[in-house]
């Protein structure tokens, strides 16, 4: 809270107590001292911060020391104020409480009367009361410094104590120094050979680390208290890694020094104890997966056989005795299968099935591809190979320059492993193929046994045993299924006859046609897709050759037997219904090839043969329908070529023999079928028969043509040749006569054989 100020502001100053001309002194009163230095006071500006905190401090102290005065002295002037003021609280209450007009007025006079009460004691005592105040305070200033006086002698004299007693603790030292130099100089000497001995016990120690064994690690390659695991294989290792660091040692030094050389032979050992370990614990494990074909090999046997493989020689031997256990594992395993079948009794066993040779030799097969693929999978177990993004069922690559050292070990145990099956499985199989008698039966048997070859072939190699085995058993089916082709072939041609009245394939070659499809079906769903046509065709033309030549034999040999003994080819009247016969067995021989694409090239052969009969038949139905027409004698003169004479002179050729011959064609045309003939009804394809008349009556339109030609010509001396063929139809007009015939549009193939 501000106190009241003794003194006005500047402002206050200079306008109540000088007058409006008194800011500057006169001329008169300008040498005068006291003028001059009421002027200066008075002149003076108080707003600067420093002058207005001491004229502020100043007014408190001596307006805060004059209340009591105060008071009594408002007390004398108006004699009627009974209580005391304090000082302190009076500017609060003049601001906090409204007083009337009256009220206001006289507290403002009480504040002035303090005011001035209080500058005139300021006047009065200021100089005196500093006085007395300064030398208060410089009083409690010696006070306090003596007492700090007195406490720096009593610590001066702490510290000459102490330094007497430091003196004589350095002269004690010094006196000990000189006594101990010579120990002092013992002990530096003794703590430089201790380093330097500590020094070597590292080195030694780092030495011993690098090229010692652990107790544990020791025990781990000697002991057979240590199972074989992790451990055994990290001791291995550093028996290892230590013989390298003793080689690195020989090289560093020039030479092998006594402690390699000892090392060295020392890891040696070890080395040749933890292998051995290792080795005869594989032999163990490989025992116990004998009891079990499907077992899966451990981590630590994979591990084992690793290590082995550093060791060429028990390397070899470990796996020569996998090798001979899975034999032996797998051969009880297919003789189990075959005679008691799988646990339960389910599956059955394999032998049941002996009857059905067919499923007897697929399920030994399947199971032989199955161990083969179970063997192959252990394989990979053992040595630790990943799958290489083969496909299941794809073709595994063999070239011998891109297969990694693991999948040679693999492929020559796999190959070892299946040994002991190939016996077995080839006499049974070639047992079921020497007991077969039937075609059919033989084929599918060789089928399976070629599906398997390959199958075999594609996962572990053509040159492995068992899929030479195949091969070999392959080779022996397809040599006994030809011979039964051969001998069915034979049993056709030994019981023939003639054909029969309606020429129709005999029964024999509908019997040999149903056995072709059984095995062209048992073909058809044995091919592989990424196979090409002409593997296709290649794969079965062999087969195809030797069922359907006997067929085309027999039908050749039967057809013989309707030529007559001793008749030329120029009077045989059977060359049509052999024709017709062979065609009948052809077609049907071809109805049967036809659904299936690998019989392409046989087609087109039968498709050849049948055409050349076809035209024997086109040739004798034309000369009789050309007999039938009577043109056969005009004909017959204009088209030879030694004829020297005209036409019209030849016997039978005259004008009045071409009228007859006109009529009787006129007579023929108006009875004959444009579609068919009475004399193709044999045929069993009624197409053939409709392309065969087709073809005739064009040739007998062409000949029309010729002889109108030939009639026409000046050279055959016809008189009246336009009103002799005018007479009758056609009325010489080839036109007209393809219309009656029906032959506006003519098929090239029966241009062909009209030609």
């Amino acid at each position: 809270m501000n106190s009241p100020t003794l003194f006005k502001s500047p402002k206050i100053l200079e306008t109540s107590a000088l007058p409006e001309d008194a800011s500057q002194p006169s001329v008169t009163d300008s040498r005068n001292p006291l003028s001059l230095r009421l002027f200066k006071v008075l002149g003076a500006r108080y707003d600067d911060p420093s002058t207005r905190e001491a004229l502020e401090i100043l007014s408190s102290l001596y307006v805060s020391a004059t209340p009591t005065s105060t008071v009594d002295h408002k007390r004398r002037r108006s004699g009627n104020q009974k209580h005391s003021v304090d000082t302190k609280a009076s500017d609060s209450e003049e601001e906090t409480e409204l007083k009337p007009t009256a009220t206001n007025t006289a507290s403002t006079r009480e504040k002035e009367l303090i005011i001035s009460e209080g500058a005139a004691r300021a006047r009065k005592n200021l100089r005196s009361d500093m006085e007395i105040k300064l030398a208060r305070t410089s009083q409690m200033f010696l006070a306090a410094f003596s007492e700090v006086n007195q406490n720096l002698d009593q610590l001066q004299k702490q510290i000459d104590a102490m330094q007497v007693q430091c003196d004589t603790a350095q002269t004690q030292i010094q006196e000990t120094n000189v006594a101990c130099k010579h120990l002092l100089e013992r002990a530096n000497v003794l703590r430089l050979q201790r380093q330097a001995t500590n020094a070597k016990k590292d080195a030694i120690a780092s030495f011993l680390s690098q090229f010692t064994l652990t107790e544990q690690e020791d025990a781990a390659v000697t002991s057979p208290k240590v199972a074989v695991g992790p451990q055994v294989f990290a001791a291995i290792d550093r028996c290892e890694q230590i013989r390298e660091d003793c080689l690195l040692l020989s090289t560093i030094e020039d030479g092998e020094t006594k402690a390699g050389v000892e090392i060295k032979a020392l890891m040696d050992s070890k080395l040749e104890s933890g292998y051995e370990k290792v080795f005869i614990w594989v032999q163990d494990e490989f025992r116990q997966l004998a009891r079990d074909v499907h077992t899966e090999p451990s981590s630590a046997l994979r591990e084992a056989i690793r290590k082995l493989r550093s060791r060429p020689a028990l390397f070899n031997e470990a796996l020569g005795s996998l090798s001979q256990i899975r034999q032996n594992t797998l051969q009880s395993s297919f003789i189990a299968a075959l005679t008691k079948g799988g646990p339960g009794g389910y599956p059955r066993p394999i032998e049941l099935h002996a009857h059905e040779p067919t499923r007897y030799v697929g399920d030994m097969l399947a199971w032989v591809h199955q161990a083969t693929a179970g063997e192959r999978e252990f394989l990979d177990g053992i040595f630790g190979v990943n799958s290489d993004g083969r496909m299941v069922g794809s073709v595994r690559m063999f070239d011998k320059g891109a297969i990694t050292e693991e999948e040679g070990y693999i492929r020559e145990l796999l190959d070892s492993n299946l040994e002991k099956l190939c016996s077995p499985l080839k006499a049974r199989i070639q047992q079921t193929i020497k007991s077969q008698e039937g075609s059919v039966t033989s084929y599918k048997i060789t089928n399976i046994l070629q599906f398997y070859q390959t199958t075999m072939k594609r996962t572990i190699g053509e040159d492995a045993l068992m899929t030479e085995t195949l091969q070999e058993i392959t080779n022996m089916s397809l040599k006994a299924f030809f011979e039964t082709l051969r001998s069915h072939g034979r049993s056709m041609l030994r019981f023939l006859h003639s054909p029969e009245a309606d020429l129709a394939p005999p029964v024999a070659l509908r019997e040999s046609c149903m056995i072709l499809r059984e095995v062209m079906q048992v073909y058809s769903l044995s091919l592989v897709e990424d196979e090409t046509q002409e593997q296709r065709i290649a794969g079965f033309h062999d087969v195809l050759e030797g069922m359907v030549q006997p067929m085309l034999d027999m039908c050749t040999t039967m057809a013989n037997l309707m030529k007559k003994p001793g008749t030329s080819p120029e009077t045989d009247m059977t060359a049509w219904d052999r024709a017709v016969f062979m065609i009948n067995c052809l077609v049907y021989i071809e109805s049967v090839l036809q659904p299936y694409d690998f019989t392409a090239e046989k087609i087109k052969d039968l498709t050849s043969q049948m055409d050349k009969n076809m035209r024997i038949i086109v040739e004798a139905h034309f000369e009789s329908t050309i007999e039938e027409s009577g043109l056969a004698t005009l004909v017959a003169a204009a088209d030879d070529p030694d004829r020297e004479m005209p036409l019209s002179r030849v016997a039978g050729c005259s004008s009045q023999n071409v009228t007859a011959s006109l009529q009787s064609f006129d007579n023929f045309l108006s009875t004959l079928d444009v579609l068919t003939s009475s004399h193709l009804s044999l045929l069993s394809l009624p197409r053939l028969g409709t392309q065969i008349h087709r073809a005739v009556l064009k040739r007998v339109a062409l000949a029309y043509d010729r002889l109108c030609k030939a009639i026409r010509d000046p050279k055959n001396k016809y008189e009246f040749a336009g009103t002799l063929l005018g007479g009758r139809r056609p009325f010489g007009q080839i036109g007209t006569l393809l219309q009656v015939l029906g032959l506006e549009a003519i098929e090239q193939e029966t241009e062909d054989y009209a030609s």
